[in-house]
């Protein structure tokens, strides 16, 4: 069952968490949020003031594209297991051969994708690309263009030189990337509006997420050589039932979807 941790305390919950059930023709963007928000009053309001910060996973290269000057979708959510073959050979022409962005559904091709319809438009002066962690963590905290450097590798970052690459930066869409940090960094506090509602203390602090693959490593705590963990997806093509696990690392508190 999941647990509510804090301060390195585990908690059991008082209720089974709510589940969002979704179809084909759902909202995806609602139904996350819906999810997210259903999450937090699940938490027994008695725990909520000791959280100390609060982080999310998504799919990688699960990509939304949004205005960042009001938060409205412009386009997506687009999912991880999309394909954007038209755009493929537009991001293979500028990346290295065998680069993790030369599929179809990667996040770069999502983006090239937008950007050779949209790109010449007025919306995409102010147009922000987004991973799922990246914008349920933005409902939070409610600061635009912020990652991590786990969702932005399909996207072509390089975490060996700790940016994006030269030939990527070069494109004229680079200004809709975001900006990138490691997992688990502090963005910043708690929206007012959110920590009133749900009762957060003012210094819970929103923090960068990571992909679901490295969540779940995280949650095993594999810690030791020789130990490995696999992560098998089973999706139904009728619903999807959102979760959340949590788990404790250094007094945080991660939430993830």
């Amino acid at each position: 069952m999941p647990s509510l941790t804090s301060k390195g305390t585990s908690y059991p919950k008082e209720k089974e968490l709510t589940h969002v059930q979704v179809s084909g023709a759902t909202d995806w963007a609602s139904s996350w949020r819906e999810a997210l928000f259903n999450l937090l009053s699940d938490i027994p309001p008695v725990h909520r003031p000791s959280i100390t910060s609060i982080s999310i996973d998504g799919t990688s290269a699960t990509t939304l594209i949004v205005n960042s000057k009001n938060g409205e979708l412009l386009a997506g959510p687009f999912l991880y297991n999309e394909s954007f073959l038209d755009a493929l050979p537009a991001v293979e022409s500028i990346a290295p051969v065998n680069h993790t962005v030369c599929s179809g559904s990667s996040t770069l091709c999502k983006l090239v994708s937008w950007w050779s319809s949209e790109g010449s438009s007025a919306r995409a002066d102010t147009a922000m690309l987004m991973h799922q962690s990246d914008w349920l963590l933005w409902l939070l905290h409610g600061q635009y263009g912020v990652s991590d450097y786990n969702n932005t590798l399909k996207v072509g970052y390089d975490p060996e030189i700790d940016s994006y690459p030269t030939w990527l930066m070069s494109q004229p869409y680079w200004r809709m990337l975001p900006s990138v940090r490691a997992p688990g960094a502090p963005i910043a506090s708690v929206k007012e509006d959110v920590r009133s509602q749900y009762g957060f203390s003012k210094n819970c602090v929103v923090c960068t997420g990571t992909t679901d693959s490295i969540a779940a490593f995280l949650a095993a705590r594999t810690t030791e050589p020789g130990r490995a963990v696999s992560t098998i997806i089973a999706q139904s093509t009728t619903e999807s039932l959102f979760s959340a696990y949590c788990l404790t690392t250094q007094c945080s508190s991660f939430f993830f979807i």
